[in-house]
């Protein structure tokens, strides 16, 4: 193998490449969820899992049954049969049964890719003209069997292989493998069977690779794919020989030894359950009776190949021929030595898959945590064989329920069920954007393989689902339940054995799960043991999770309100340890019975919140509300009982629909919404700090289903619809109805949860949606965000909401009006966004926050009170501008007492006024001191109040009243040494400890997510020559210069620096009134003439740098800043920092560096630690001039002063290729931007480059790329450009890309007006714009808006000016 390597230096290096992508692939296998660590059948492979695949592979029933059943399985290929010269007389199916398995025959028919082919379908394959299908082929055959051109195909080991592990399947025994031919390091014929056992898990048994191979070369690069090799010892000790195929030696030592087929077994098994995605080859020698001596078949072997290369036989061709001649020059023998192999490895693979299954059904799995991705819903819950017993006597319709003590005819039917399945499945059929995990035990038996296909083939990830073997864990059978209805369908008696959940106990692996997948909602049924539930749920609320309970039955949802001794108390609201439960109305009793008898009454928490309900004399209003008889049962008084342990209850009454009762908190809108008023059952009528009152609504059946198929399950997909909605967001009084209608399909299907769910739901949701375009403004209670889900909309109303009448459409203002309302209330539509703001919202920090963005119940200040100016940065916040957009509107109270300045207190307090209530909704001039659209009666405290920050909003204070109340600054010391361009004044105060704080992203933007505006998402499409382009308003604060622009990745935010020390933020709002644009904050970064600043992608940081040795990182959402000064072993080369870029990807921070010789590195460091890890050095005449991420951040583009340009990877840390700008008589910018570019550069489109005499060449990248047949990108050296702009005359100093790559903008800041806006794909210079008439001066910076729909444009005189541009 040495002797490979050295004769191969090219293959090496490729094959070292080839390990690399190899280990990321086995590192994403090792990440990913989708392959079973348990040792079942895989669920998935990297295409998709086999419920995606069974409208396009077909697998036969009992292939099907056996790998259910955990029957030894061997996959056969077809091309023995299709393409090769042995006859049909093999019997090869025939081994594998008489040793106990089922054999697949695998292959393409009629373009359908079938796992478990007949004997007269292969006979079907072979008379219809076959084709040899591997991997690459198979795509082809089945598309053109779509489009309705049938065709066969034997499938290679390759193809089988990938079939194979698609239908389950983890053996298959086959003759010779291919492998490298001779001459393979030139050729690169190199057999697909290889590279395939390198991506797909597969034990393949077979007598090696063909001997007319170059073997030592194939087994080098089988192991630079990592497949394990492994050959058969039959008996011999000690090292053996890799086979030849027809001779039993090769004369090459076999990597590995098995000794038998147990042995091969335990190794599949292992490499399974650590998810090793490699295939595994199991050499077994051809038995020594039929073998042929090595020396004399390489005699043979030797003339076959040499006549083929004198013949120029290459190819596919190839191995026929060689095969050929070899029968030819053995007098026939080689044909029966190849039927007896093959048969010898078949009958082994038969014996290796009888001993996995064993292996299988006896060992559990030794991982005890599954590898767990991130769930919306985990559902802790039974999984069972449900059967349904249906009472069919012939008086059924006098009588309907069967006759007891006797044998009652009825028609019986199994399936798969268990509460927590169903409530699972549901859940998951609902809605194809909610990931869902089950947590389970089933039993190592034939119900519990059943149960795992079952659910693997919904397309169910079952790697939480635990197997438990009997011996390890007595009692462990897998769950069955039985039902026995009357002739109308309705439940008469159930049996069930969940022993298997009550035997175990809650174990760390769980917690575990919980931990890593962190979902939204986790939803308990009451089939665990008492402390079990507890222990669940306490792990989901660890872990921030809603908690919603599933009764199960009577009996078992007792189990949440068991005797607490030695449990920790369950929680009570605000502090709920359930939040959400669904019992029927029998399940609703036994819980408030054992909660009675287990004194949970009595518990002085649950006291403080039936007191704040207020229930005394509610009968009426229970009555109201539900119905005397309903009342009579006691269902509405036992379920407000139990509100302060479970805020939200929804009791299923049958054929009488669904009651909601609720704890609505204090700011809950419903409880002011009139049309909300009938359903409001209690309010609170003391100070508690979390109830605001008691929400009680009864929701009738959305229809009377008389044609019951089963009623298994319908409770279950109940709430299953529910949670699901639930997790994306939805409103709980919308989706009650939604759920109702999940539980009349389930009870019209046979199955215990409909497979319509998803299709039905989403037409009857469209319609809703389309019927009722009516805005809900309301904010529901805890379990009531709003959601705008794009599949499956959630928030629609279910039904109009009571009382409500659809609003007119407003008629148009005239300028006068809106002048006025722009007057009186500020602007307009910011006006709106505030009105109808939720009052109390959690900032990005946790904390509360008013509507306009105030901090609520906060001590905390600054930090900065009591700190030197000298050691911070200076900022500058304006609070002296009038406020701009509801972030910066003057905060309203959330309580009805206002803060009170001690210094300026009032002389008196009219104590009438807490007494005193106002209504602003009747008074149509009160109604603009509302701060949500329900906001009605208030105090007269908070009605003083808001009429103060009314006037105060439309008078502000003077400026020079602001200016005498603030207190006074502090001198910063400056020193004299300060230079823009002096580099060595500074080096001596590099170790300084220079620390900065600035404020938080909090404190500067009050609430940065009402800065988004309703901005369309339509991608918009620009048209060549002429652009529509307006000027909108300048940015109000002028720069000694402007030398950087940037916009903030997500919010309408401008950064802008200057060369003296300034940083500024502005908010974008050309409407804003009265100063458009307003400054959020400036920032004086002493000693520091500002040359560049630059958002991170995430737009979390501001990167700040200048004609310095260090550079200063601001993190605007925790106020820190960063300095970094020095890059440990390459400070000489690194003078100044000012040059840097950071890539798309967040990852890395590039520097032009400073060399002696005038450039010629880019150093580039990780951005979250700082550290050096790679430079790029270009041999460029002159050094570099400038460099651009690509998109992707895997690469960036480099331009030499010369006009080289290189394209260097982070990947390989190494130039793909270099390549010249043409004409270029000295680089001076590069700019790349677009999409759809190569993926090999970054997948950007366009590169510009602009040079000295103002010319700027466009190139299309994907021209770039020479067509090469070799494993290596290759780049023309000097292409020619798609366009050549010759606009400017002098050099090019500006070039940037917009965002969607539809607009180059270039400039110069060498004479005043130069810019230029390019179309692209077009290349064409807009002709209108700019004109003669733009005041643009001389350019030093442009960006565009992170939409492409704003231009700013800064220049020397520190102006920057901003254009609108419209599709």
């Amino acid at each position: 193998m040495q002797t490979f390597r050295r004769s191969l230096p090219h293959i090496g290096r490729w094959a070292g490449h080839r390990r690399a992508l190899d280990a990321c692939r086995t590192r994403q296998v090792l990440n990913n969820p989708s392959f079973s660590a348990s040792g079942r059948a895989p669920r998935n492979y990297s295409s998709g899992s086999l419920a995606g695949l069974k409208e396009i592979l077909r697998v036969s029933e009992e292939v099907k049954e056996a790998l259910a059943t955990n029957k030894p399985v061997v996959a056969l290929e077809t091309t023995i049969y299709t393409h090769g010269a042995l006859g049909n007389d093999l019997d090869l199916e025939g081994i594998v049964r008489r040793n106990g398995g089922v054999p697949a025959v695998i292959g393409i028919l009629g373009g359908v890719p079938t796992v478990g082919l007949t004997p007269d379908e292969i006979t079907q394959m072979v008379d219809g003209s076959p084709k040899k299908a591997s991997r690459r082929d198979i795509a082809f055959l089945v598309g053109t069997g779509m489009a309705g051109k049938k065709i066969h195909g034997g499938t290679t080991i390759a193809g089988t292989t990938v079939l194979a592990r698609l239908a389950g399947i983890r053996v298959f025994g086959t003759g010779g493998l291919g492998g490298v031919h001779r001459g393979g390091h030139v050729s690169f014929d190199i057999s697909a069977d290889l590279t395939e056992l390198g991506r797909t898990r597969m034990g393949v048994i077979s007598s090696g690779s063909k001997g007319f191979l170059d073997i030592p070369r194939t087994l080098e690069y089988l192991e630079t794919q990592g497949v394990l090799v492994s050959t058969f010892a039959d008996g011999r000790t000690g090292d053996v020989d890799f086979p030849a195929f027809w001779a039993r030696e090769s004369g090459i030592k076999s990597p590995f030894v098995v000794q038998d087929e147990e042995h091969a077994a335990a190794i599949l098994l292992a490499q399974e359950r650590l998810n090793i995605e490699t295939g595994i080859l199991f050499a077994n020698p051809i038995p020594e009776e039929y073998a042929i001596p090595k020396d004399e078949m390489a005699t043979v072997i030797e003339q076959a190949v040499r006549e083929s290369d004198e013949q120029g036989i290459h190819g596919n061709a190839n191995t026929p021929f060689i095969l050929m001649r070899i029968r030819e020059l053995t007098n026939q023998r080689s044909v029966p030595a190849n039927k007896v192999l093959i048969r010898s490895n078949v009958e082994r693979a038969a014996k290796v898959a009888k001993a996995l299954s064993r292996l299988i059904s006896e060992r559990p799995s030794t991982l005890n945590t599954p590898v767990t991705s991130k769930a919306d819903i985990l559902v802790a819950g039974s999984v069972a064989v449900d059967l349904s017993c249906d009472y069919t006597g012939v008086i059924s319709l006098e009588d309907p329920i069967p006759q007891l003590h006797t044998s009652n005819p009825s028609h019986i039917s199994q399936s798969i069920g268990g509460v927590g399945r169903n409530v699972a499945l549901a859940a998951h059929r609902v809605n194809k954007h909610t990931k869902v995990q089950l947590c389970s035990m089933v039993g190592r038996d034939f119900a519990g393989s059943t149960v795992l296909a079952s659910l693997e083939s919904c397309g169910m990830d079952t790697s939480c689902i635990q197997r438990l073997s009997h011996d390890e864990h007595p009692g462990s059978r897998t769950a069955q339940y039985v039902s026995v209805n009357d002739a109308n369908k309705h439940l008469v008696l159930a049996m069930a054995d969940m022993d298997i959940f009550t035997n175990q106990s809650f174990s760390a692996s769980w917690a575990a799960t919980i931990k890593s997948s962190k979902p939204k909602w986790l939803v308990v049924d009451a089939n665990w043991k008492d402390h079990d539930i507890r222990s669940w749920m306490q792990a989901g609320k660890q872990n921030e999770a809603k908690v919603a309970f599933e009764p199960v039955s009577k009996a078992k949802s007792a189990r949440l309100f068991c005797a607490e001794r030695g449990l920790e108390s369950l929680g009570v609201y605000p502090h709920a340890t359930v939040d959400l439960t669904t019992p029927n109305q029998y399940e609703l009793a036994a819980m408030h019975a054992a909660a009675q008898d287990n004194e949970y009454f009595g518990d002085s928490r649950w006291w403080s919140v039936i007191d704040a309900f207020g229930m005394r004399g509610a009968r009426d209003r229970f009555v109201n509300i539900t119905s005397a008889a309903m009342t009579d049962a006691g269902i509405p008084q036992q379920a407000v009982q139990l509100l302060p342990f479970i805020p939200t209850i929804i009791t299923k009454l049958g054929s009488e629909g669904a009651l909601l009762t609720t704890i609505l908190r204090k700011d809950d809108p419903h409880l002011y919404d009139a049309a909300h008023k009938p359903f409001i059952l209690s309010r609170c009528i003391n100070d508690h700090a979390d109830v605001g009152g008691v929400y009680m609504r009864m929701f009738p059946p959305v229809e009377q289903v008389t044609d019951v198929t089963s009623v298994n399950g319908i409770g279950d997909t109940f709430l299953g619809t529910l949670v699901a909605g639930l997790a994306q967001g939805g409103r709980i009084h919308n989706l009650i109805n939604v759920a109702q209608k999940a539980a009349v399909l389930t009870l019209r299907s046979p199955e215990s949860v409909s497979d319509k769910l998803a299709l039905c739901l989403s037409i009857q949701l469209y319609k809703l949606k389309m019927a009722s375009r009516r805005p809900d403004l309301s904010k529901d209670s805890d379990l009531s965000s709003a959601s705008d889900h794009e599949d499956f909309d959630y928030s629609s109303d279910e039904e109009s909401e009571p009382g409500t009448r659809r609003k007119r459409q407003p008629r148009e203002k005239d300028s006068d009006e809106e002048d006025l309302e722009r007057f009186v209330l500020g602007d307009a539509s910011n006006f709106r966004e505030n009105l109808f703001r939720n009052e109390s919202e959690d900032d990005e920090e946790g904390r509360k926050t008013d509507a306009f963005g105030r901090i609520i119940d906060t001590e905390e200040g600054t930090g900065l009170e009591d700190a030197d100016d000298a050691d911070f940065f200076a900022f500058d916040i304006d609070l002296g501008r009038t406020p701009v957009n509801d972030q910066q509107l003057l905060p309203a109270p959330t309580t009805s007492k206002a803060p009170v300045d001690p210094n300026n207190a009032p002389a008196w307090e009219d104590s009438d006024d807490e007494r005193l209530t106002v209504s602003l909704a009747n008074a149509t001039q009160l109604r603009k001191l509302r701060t949500t659209e329900a906001d009605d009666i208030i105090n007269g405290t908070e009605y003083t109040f808001r009429l103060r920050q009314q006037y105060l909003c439309l008078n502000p204070h003077p400026e020079w009243a602001r200016r005498a109340e603030e207190p006074p600054k502090k001198r910063r010391r400056r020193s004299s040494a300060a230079s823009d361009s002096s580099i060595a004044s500074h080096e001596a105060g590099e170790g300084e400890d220079f620390k900065a704080e600035a404020l938080s992203l909090d404190n500067l933007l009050r609430d940065a997510n009402a800065m988004v505006g309703a901005v369309s998402t339509r991608p918009k499409r620009l048209r060549p020559e002429v652009i529509d382009i307006q000027r909108s308003r300048d940015i109000p604060d002028a720069h000694k210069d402007v030398t950087s622009l940037a916009f903030h990745p997500e919010y309408p935010i401008l950064l802008s620096t200057s060369t003296s020390s300034l940083l500024f933020l502005h908010h974008i709002a050309p409407t804003a009134y009265p100063t458009p644009n307003p400054l959020i904050t400036s920032t004086k970064v002493s000693q520091v003439p500002i040359r560049r600043a630059q958002f991170t992608p995430d737009g979390k940081k501001i990167f700040i740098a200048g004609r310095r040795r260090y550079i200063h990182s601001w993190d605007i959402e925790s106020g820190e800043v960063q300095k970094t000064n020095k890059i440990h072993g390459h400070q000489a080369e690194q003078k100044t920092w000012e040059r840097f870029r950071l890539s798309p990807c967040g990852r890395y921070l590039g520097m032009i560096a400073t060399t002696r010789k005038g450039g010629g590195v880019i150093n580039i460091l990780n951005v979250n630690t700082m550290q050096w890890i790679a430079a790029a050095r270009l041999d460029s005449r002159g050094g570099i001039i400038d460099f651009c991420w690509w998109r992707t951040g895997n690469g960036m583009t480099i331009l030499g002063k010369g006009g080289q340009i290189g394209e260097y990877s982070m990947a390989s840390r190494r130039f793909l290729g270099v390549w010249s700008d043409e004409g270029s008589n000295g680089g001076t910018a590069i700019a790349i931007g677009g999409s759809h570019g190569p993926e090999l550069l970054g997948e950007d489109r366009w590169v510009a480059v602009g040079s000295n005499s103002g010319v700027v060449n466009i190139y299309d990248r994907q021209t770039l790329i020479l067509p090469s047949e070799e494993d290596e990108l290759k780049l023309k050296p000097r292409p020619e450009p798609t366009r050549a702009v010759m606009n400017l005359t002098t050099p090019v100093t500006v070039l940037t890309f917009s965002a969607d790559g539809q607009l180059l903008a270039l400039a110069s800041r060498h004479k005043r007006d130069a810019l230029k806006l390019v179309h692209l794909p077009s290349c064409t210079v807009y002709r209108n714009w700019p004109t003669e008439q733009t005041p643009l001066g001389r350019i030093e910076a442009v960006a565009f808006g992170t939409r492409s729909d704003m231009l700013a444009v800064g220049n020397d005189s520190g102006k920057v000016r901003i254009w609108e541009i419209r599709s």
